[in-house]
């Protein structure tokens, strides 16, 4: 672990599963000790693939290892007695509690914020729930598809240049990785509270709220003029409909053409840039010079445009287009991301982690942040299923762990 992490010395119980794992792994990556609560079966997404070789195995699957680095594990019967109690052991040198329980269920446990702040008064507690603790709606069930509907993301997103085309998802688990920010966050804030007042508090989190509150414009546009936005092919959904964005090149792959801040010097660069190819066509006409006889003819400008980006290669387009102050960039998949020099040797924004019970390193999500005096580091692996109960066996009754 870097000496100077900055959430170095402080201890988090993690006592949940999809809702709180990225918020558990942006603190622990940030030197956070973060002991992850585990049934003695393992948490379920333990059994999410894909999976190491292709074959499941609670300690194999790539999703958990991806949500779950620099943590440790341990496993108890939360539901019993003696977890119960186990948990409380523990909350003698703990800061904080990060939790995803049903509204109410830590409550039957006795492990509820009102019941351990009376004996831990320092402590923050953050607890992430699809809803909320409150509200007609505190009891729903829910998923990541349930919350970017309700949340009006699918309403925004999709395509206008297909017939019917319905509201479409975007992937990855948004959902959750919006209230895991808010909620580290939230606890990184409330920590530097106690800190001087002394005093811990509850953060209520509802991940429906923070989907809510991420949904670009659509609000903002029905709130002061009742419009509602269209959902635009690969743009900003937006009132009324703007021009493609989105051009095929020579590679088959498309550049985000940003047809907007097109002031008079970066016209001319553009314009100049397409007439060295004899493809600029009427484009170099100066009356398109004028930001108001441009916009009314940008169709055809974005025709034109379309013309040129075909017959070069996107990287080239992309570089070019940035290197005379054009906002335009490819759209990139996965392995293009990996292969950026820019992100993967100028940046390090790829971890190497080694696994030593594999006797492999794999590539792993790095920072999403860089601080210079407090550096991020993954400092381990995921942990393995209750690897810990021994480390924490003296605090712990080890007739309720297992490995």
């Amino acid at each position: 672990m870097v000496e100077k992490a900055a959430l170095k010395g402080i201890k988090i119980l993690e006592i949940g599963d999809q809702l709180t794992q990225f918020a558990g792994k942006l603190l622990a990556d940030m030197g956070a000790e973060v002991i992850k609560v585990e049934p003695k079966e393992g948490l379920p997404s333990r059994s999410i693939g894909p999976f190491y070789k292709d074959t499941p195995d609670k300690n194999g699957s790539l999703y958990f290892w991806n949500y779950n680095t620099s943590k440790k594990s341990i496993t108890l019967q939360i539901e019993t007695k003696e977890g119960q109690e186990n948990i409380i052991q523990l909350l003698n040198d703990a800061d904080v509690i990060l939790e995803g329980n049903k509204p109410g269920l830590m409550k039957e446990w006795g492990l509820d914020y009102d019941s351990l702040s009376k004996k831990f008064p320092t402590l923050v507690y953050c607890s992430i729930t699809p809803f909320g603790q409150e509200g007609p709606w505190s009891q729903y069930q829910s998923s990541d598809i349930a919350q970017l509907a309700l949340g009006g993301i699918m309403a925004v997103t999709g395509y206008d240049d297909i017939p019917d085309a319905p509201p479409i998802a975007p992937t990855g688990g948004q959902s959750y990785h919006l209230a895991g920010y808010f909620a580290a966050m939230g606890i990184v804030s409330a920590l530097l509270y106690r800190d001087l007042k002394n005093q811990g508090q509850f953060i209520d989190i509802s991940v429906h709220d923070c989907v809510t509150v991420s949904t670009e414009m659509s609000l903002p546009y029905w709130i002061y003029q009742r419009e509602h936005v269209i959902r635009q092919t690969g743009r900003h959904a937006l009132p009324n409909r703007s021009v493609r964005w989105n051009l095929k090149c020579k590679d088959d792959k498309y550049i985000l053409v940003l047809n907007t801040y097109l002031d008079t010097k970066r016209w001319k660069s553009l314009v100049s840039w397409l007439s060295s190819y004899q493809l600029e066509e009427d484009l170099a006409d100066e009356r398109y010079v004028d930001d108001k006889y441009r916009a009314q003819r940008m169709e055809h400008v974005t025709d034109v445009l379309e013309r040129f980006c075909i017959h070069f290669d996107s990287e080239y387009i992309y570089h070019t287009a940035q290197s005379i102050g054009l906002p335009w960039a490819p759209v990139r998949a996965p392995e293009d991301m990996i292969h950026d020099k820019h992100l993967s040797e100028d940046r390090n924004v790829f971890a190497s982690v080694h696994h030593p019970e594999l006797n492999e390193s794999f590539t792993y999500p790095g920072a999403p942040y860089k601080f210079h005096e407090t550096p991020w580091d993954i400092s381990k692996r995921p942990p393995l299923l209750g690897e810990h109960n021994e480390e924490y066996s003296i605090n712990l009754k080890t007739s309720n762990l297992s490995n």
